[in-house]
């Protein structure tokens, strides 16, 4: 079972100047996506899995890690 308060996130993530002041927020934003999400799709879209978003405008993806929680990463990063 996921766990959206188990983030972690990429050095891009972490260094992203938009994102700076953010990070919080960007949390508290990755856990209310995640709880709106499908458990499942079988059409591609998204879901508790993998999902995309944009945050003060930079598109990022959030993906069940292997801890059983999601990281949050850049699309070039994926």
């Amino acid at each position: 079972m996921i766990n959206p308060t188990n983030q972690t996130s990429t050095v891009g993530v972490r260094t992203e100047k938009r994102l700076e002041d953010h990070q919080g927020d960007l949390w508290a934003e990755v856990i209310r996506l995640f709880n709106s999400m499908p458990d499942e799709t079988n059409d591609g879209g998204n879901d508790k899995h993998f999902f995309s978003m944009v945050f003060f405008g930079v598109k990022l993806f959030v993906a069940e890690n292997e801890v059983n929680g999601l990281t949050v990463m850049l699309p070039d990063e994926y």
